[in-house]
């Protein structure tokens, strides 16, 4: 069994106005971008999403069950072409099931997932994560949330595709499909505005500011 992730040990009040923020983004269908230097613990927010249970009882109540966070590390991925890109989230998104005990939603995507991966074939793959997001989102009602930490790290690499990607998932999942990106700056000040075009609408103007310093992560580090 793998050790439990230091974050799923903070208290449910946590980085409370930002995680706040960000899920009523969720609630309302949106995208939104984390913004924060070097030091303000974007990657930490990120991960209480994903790994604090508390937290996310907390913010969501009883839909909790019905919220699923994939944090994807885009340091991992820098450089990479485009359908590596789509495989590492498809991949995310497979194991991040796994991880939350979700059984019949891991065997169903993961087997979606190997379906389409063995042809090695960018559109086909792309499809097969349509299906895996339309099985989430429509059959089993559960909200999926990406969550790109060190998004800035792609930011060179980044095409229009990729946009137009997620705005195909968000709509097909509609207002269960959201997507958080870390970043120092937001996307629209660092991307011409013709790479961001298709998911302009869902993401632009929709910043969490993080600030340098907060007194209850750093307390609750030096007591743990």
């Amino acid at each position: 069994m793998g050790q439990e992730p230091f974050e799923a040990r903070y208290p449910d009040t946590t980085r409370l106005a930002e995680v706040s923020q960000i899920v009523n983004f969720v609630k309302d269908g949106s995208s939104c971008q984390v913004i924060g230097i070097p030091g303000s613990g974007r990657s930490t927010l990120l991960s209480l999403l994903a790994n604090n249970r508390q937290i996310r009882i907390k913010h969501f109540g009883e839909e909790h069950k019905a919220v699923h966070f994939v944090l994807s590390n885009f340091s991992e991925i820098r450089n990479r072409p485009l359908f590596d890109v789509m495989k590492f989230l498809f991949l995310s998104l497979t194991e991040s099931l796994r991880e939350r005990k979700m059984a019949d939603e891991h065997k169903a995507v993961g087997d979606i997932f190997r379906e389409h991966l063995q042809f090695h074939d960018e559109l086909i793959l792309f499809q097969g994560f349509k299906e895996a997001i339309d099985y989430l989102g429509l059959e089993r009602k559960i909200t999926v949330v990406f969550l790109f930490d060190r998004f800035e790290e792609y930011i060179p690499s980044v095409t229009s595709e990729f946009f137009t990607n997620l705005r195909t998932l968000r709509n097909r999942a509609k207002y269960k499909f959201s997507v958080v990106f870390s970043l120092y700056r937001p996307l629209e000040s660092v991307l011409e505005s013709s790479v961001l075009a298709d998911f302009y609408e869902f993401v632009a103007g929709h910043v969490v500011s993080l600030p340098l310093v907060d007194a209850q992560v750093t307390d609750f580090r030096c007591i743990s």
